[in-house]
């Protein structure tokens, strides 16, 4: 392939101790992969690489710890930055990879001129707003009509216009999960149904599995662990866990949760010490934090773990699941788009328990010879890129 990639990345190229998401994690796999294999040219267009750098700002305004008004402000310095580095290039010879949708470009200023658009849908950002900050009041088909965009302030127009926007001009939209594909379907159902190519993420972790090197974690070999991982926001739902331990009641074995991730979006700080709170409470477990996790420590943890619980309100794909079956664990979740494993319903503590309790009754068991396979996803869209 000659023509150039344009890799438009608001979460890409910070440093692992930031706890960005799925998002950030799929932008640094593909970059590392192109790179490395150099499938076409890559231009990566990141804060950094567009003078938003906030890896060294003071904690309170970096990223993740945004108030949504902040957020959104950088929302749009992005995608100002990146609409005018795209527009130096000739559309002829380029095609424009999105990672995200409201940090994306303008999508509509591109599609205009005739820039080929390639959009990664990490989350549906329509049905994650209604979902969370709507409360499900309102369907999201509901609001993805252009027909009020105009009457509403910026922040909502960065979620329901932009990904409008983004669903008209882009030539492909790739999407980790059939279920969000059928959504982008129904609230835009004159999407041609080929423009959206389903591609799940698979296994992107690169660290090799390892004995617990760092003895932070003094974990006895009888004691069984529940591990959680993802950013402690509260549609993660990780209070639903430790409701479901206190019904529990007493166990036979020593018993341990780890809570790895840190405070991210939403409100995050105040849900960590709403997590806090609740762990003071547990009497038949142990529960560490261990705060954002990477590398070969998550790797580690993941090793040991005997159980992975996802009690997430909303998945689009589930990139923790997918490392945690890959290191041989057993999995529960809730039914969000990623649920793999045991599903039940996480939002009854007591059909959560009933669950894990039936886990634990078989005890723990040996992870022998546990190989993750490798996601092939760069290469599939790699393949998908040229041919558009």
């Amino acid at each position: 392939m000659n023509r150039e990639v344009i890799y438009s990345a608001a979460h890409a190229e910070f440093p692992d101790s930031e706890p960005l998401g799925g998002g950030k994690a799929v932008a640094d796999y593909l970059i590392r992969e192109w790179r490395r294999d150099q499938p076409f040219p890559l231009t990566v267009l990141s804060p950094k690489s567009v003078g938003l750098w906030l890896a060294d700002a003071p904690p309170h305004k970096r990223l993740a710890e945004m108030s949504e008004l902040e957020y959104a402000r950088f929302c749009r310095q992005f995608e100002q930055a990146v609409t005018a580095e795209i527009l130096k290039h000739d559309p002829r010879d380029c095609v424009v990879l999105s990672n995200d949708i409201s940090e994306g470009p303008n999508f509509a200023a591109l599609g205009q001129r005739g820039y080929r658009i390639v959009a990664i849908f990490h989350v549906d950002v329509v049905e994650y707003f209604t979902r969370f900050y709507l409360r499900n009041l309102v369907r999201p088909e509901w609001l993805s009509k252009v027909y009020w965009f105009g009457l509403v302030p910026d922040v909502f127009r960065l979620v329901f216009q932009k990904q409008y926007d983004c669903v008209r001009h882009s030539a492909r939209i790739v999407v980790p999960s059939a279920p969000m594909r059928e959504t982008v379907l129904r609230c835009y159902p004159w999407c041609p149904t080929e423009k959206i190519v389903v591609l799940p993420w698979g296994n992107i972790a690169v660290t090799h599995l390892s004995a617990l090197t760092e003895r932070r974690y003094t974990i006895s070999d009888d004691e069984f662990v529940i591990l959680t991982l993802s950013r402690l926001s509260p549609e993660k739902g990780i209070e639903r866990l430790l409701q479901a331990l206190r019904h529990l009641g007493s166990v036979d074995n020593p018993l341990r949760l780890v809570i790895c991730g840190g405070a991210a979006y939403m409100k995050g700080r105040a849900y960590e010490r709403k997590l806090r709170r609740l762990a003071g409470k547990i009497a038949n477990a142990r529960v560490d934090f261990t705060g954002h996790v990477t590398g070969e420590e998550k790797a580690a943890l993941l090793e040991r773990a005997d159980l992975f619980v996802s009690p997430s309100r909303h998945e689009s794909y589930g990139l923790a699941i997918a490392e945690a079956q890959a290191a041989g664990c057993r999995v529960i979740s809730h039914n969000h788009y990623g649920a793999s494993g045991t599903v039940v319903d996480c939002s009854d503590p007591a059909t959560l328990a009933r669950a894990i309790s039936a886990v634990l009754a078989t005890g723990r068991t040996p992870k022998t010879g546990v190989v993750p396979s490798p996601s092939r996803v760069a290469e599939q869209l790699a393949e998908l890129l040229a041919t558009t």
